[in-house]
C-alpha cells in the first residue's frame, strides 16, 4: 500500500503540467513545484468523483498525465534488449497498453491519497545539460520522509519530459524491466503485451 501511494504522490507534480505548457523558461524544479501545489488542490476540488466513478479517475489521469511523459522512450528502457527485437507493430502495441497500465495503477493509488504534503530540497542541477533529475520528499505521519526523484530530459521541442521516477531508490523503470524481461524470456512479448491488454480492457482503462 505504501509503495502505491508513493507512486501516487511520485506522479502528482506532472499531472497538470499541461496547464502550465506556456511556462518554457521554467526550471524543471519550478515546474515540478508548481503542478504540485495545483494538483493538491485539483484532488481535493474532485475527491468525490474520484470515489465514486473510477471510470472518471481514468479519464482524469489518461488526460492530464500522460502529456508530461515520454512513453516512447520509457518503453525502451523497460524492454531493453527485447525493444530492439521487437516489430515496429509490436514496439506501438507495448507503449500503448504500458500507458494503461500507469493508468490503472495511479487511478487504483488516488482512493489512498490522505493529505500527505511534499517538500522540495535544493537542487543544484545543470539543465543545460538536457537531462536533470528533481528531488522531492513525501511527508509522512507515520514515519520519515520518503524521498522521490524525477527523472527528466530536454526534447527537440524544448519541453522537459519525465522518463522515469525513482522512490526510496528503487526506479519505475528498471523494477518493471526487471518483471516483464522475465515475462518475456519466459513467454514472449506478444504475450505480455495480450496479458497487459487484457488487464486495461478488464478495468476499463480508456485506449
Amino acid at each position: 500500500m505504501l509503495r502505491r501511494l508513493c507512486l501516487t504522490l511520485a506522479l502528482l507534480p506532472v499531472v497538470l503540467a499541461p496547464a502550465l505548457a506556456g511556462a518554457a523558461q521554467q526550471s524543471p524544479q519550478d515546474l515540478v513545484k508548481d503542478t504540485t501545489h495545483e494538483v493538491l488542490a485539483a484532488l481535493e476540488a474532485h475527491k468525490q468523483e474520484i470515489k465514486g466513478d473510477p471510470g472518471a479517475v481514468y479519464r482524469f489521469v489518461s488526460d492530464l498525465v500522460l502529456p508530461r511523459f515520454d512513453f516512447q522512450l520509457m518503453s525502451r528502457f523497460v524492454l531493453g534488449r527485447h525493444w530492439n527485437d521487437a516489430s515496429a507493430e509490436q514496439r506501438a502495441r507495448f507503449v500503448e497498453e504500458f500507458k494503461g497500465l500507469l493508468i490503472r495503477t495511479y487511478g487504483t493509488s488516488l482512493s489512498e491519497y490522505s493529505n500527505e504534503k511534499v517538500k522540495f530540497p535544493p537542487m543544484n542541477a545543470d539543465t543545460s545539460r538536457g537531462r536533470v533529475t528533481v528531488p522531492t520528499e513525501i511527508v509522512r505521519s507515520d514515519g520519515p520522509p520518503v524521498p522521490v526523484n524525477y527523472s527528466l530530459y530536454k526534447n527537440d521541442s524544448g519541453e522537459w519530459k519525465v522518463f522515469d521516477v525513482v522512490i526510496e531508490g528503487v526506479s519505475l523503470v528498471q523494477n518493471y524491466r526487471s518483471s516483464f524481461g522475465d515475462e518475456v524470456s519466459r513467454n514472449g512479448l506478444d504475450a505480455l503485451i495480450k496479458r497487459l491488454a487484457e488487464r486495461n480492457a478488464e478495468r476499463g482503462v480508456p485506449g
